[in-house]
C-alpha cells in the first residue's frame, strides 16, 4: 500500500467512530487498549493533557484513576466521539475535550505534570508540537509517547493478522524499528511457542534507541528516555521526554 493510500485510509477511519473502533480492535487482536494503558504506570503528578484523544478510552482510564485531565483533538468527529465516551462511562465533563491543534495549545505555561500521546500521526515530529509540550509542562514533568506497537507471530490468529499489517504498513511491521533487539525478540518468541499462555510483560530501557528518534525532544529541552515493552504476544515502543527541574 502506497503512503498516499495509507494516509487516505487512516483519514477515512478517523472520521467515523465505528470504523475507528473496529480498526483499532480486531486487526490488533484486542491489544490496542493494552498498549494505550502502558501510559498509566508512567504518569507523573496529577494534571494530565492528552494529545489526540481519539475515542476517549485512555482519557476515561486516567479520569477513573483520579487524574485531572484535559484533551486536545483536531478532528471534530473524534471530539464528538470522545465526549460521547465520557458521557457513556459517566466520568468527567464534555468540556474536558477541546478541538484544537497540538502545535498551538490553549493552556498557560506550566499547567500539566504529564502530557501523553498514543499512536500519534506526524504532528509528534513537529518541533512546534514539542515546543508547546515543553511550555505547558511543569518542571520535572514528562511527555509520554506510545509511538508504535505490533503483534508477534504467536498462536494461530496473530500470524494471519500480521499479513494484513504487512499489506497496510509495509515491512517495518515484521522487521520493526529495533535491529538492536531483533535477535532477542526472536529468541523470546521461540520460547513463547513452547510456554503456556501467560502474559508476562517486560520493560527494557534502550539507550540510543532507533525508535522515537524523529521526535525532537532534545531540541526543545527535554531529556530522552526510551523503553521497549514486550510480552510473548506483542511489543511496544515508549518514548519519554522529561523536563528538567528548575535549579535553585
Amino acid at each position: 500500500m502506497t503512503p498516499h493510500v495509507r494516509k487516505w485510509l487512516f483519514e477515512t477511519l478517523y472520521k467515523n467512530r465505528y470504523l475507528y473502533r473496529f480498526a483499532s480492535t480486531v486487526p490488533f487482536a484486542g491489544q490496542w487498549r493494552t498498549w494505550q494503558r502502558l501510559v498509566l504506570a508512567r504518569l507523573h503528578g496529577t494534571d494530565v493533557l492528552e494529545l489526540g484523544c481519539g475515542l476517549g478510552d485512555l482519557l476515561v482510564d486516567m479520569l477513573q484513576r483520579g487524574y485531572h485531565c484535559q484533551a486536545i483533538e483536531q478532528s471534530p468527529e473524534m471530539v464528538a466521539a470522545a465526549r460521547a465516551t465520557l458521557q457513556k462511562r459517566g466520568v468527567g465533563q464534555p468540556t474536558l475535550v477541546m478541538q484544537g491543534s497540538a502545535q498551538s495549545l490553549p493552556f498557560s505555561s506550566g499547567t500539566f505534570d504529564s502530557v501523553v500521546s498514543t499512536f500519534p500521526s506526524e504532528y509528534i515530529h513537529d518541533p512546534n508540537t514539542i515546543s508547546e509540550v515543553a511550555r505547558v509542562l511543569r518542571p520535572d514533568g514528562r511527555l509520554i509517547v506510545i509511538e508504535g506497537a505490533n503483534l508477534l507471530p504467536s498462536g494461530m490468529i496473530q500470524p494471519l493478522l500480521l499479513l494484513v499489517h504487512l499489506l497496510v504498513y509495509g515491512p517495518k511491521v515484521i522487521f520493526g524499528p529495533r535491529p538492536h533487539v531483533q535477535r532477542r525478540a526472536e529468541q523470546q518468541q521461540a520460547q513463547a511457542n513452547v510456554e503456556a499462555e501467560t502474559e508476562e510483560v517486560i520493560t527494557e530501557v534502550v539507550p540510543d534507541a532507533q525508535f522515537g528518534r524523529f521526535i525532537p525532544l532534545e531540541r526543545c529541552g527535554l531529556r530522552r528516555h526510551s523503553e521497549w515493552v514486550h510480552s510473548p504476544r506483542w511489543e511496544a515502543y515508549v518514548t519519554i521526554g522529561e523536563k528538567k527541574s528548575v535549579q535553585p
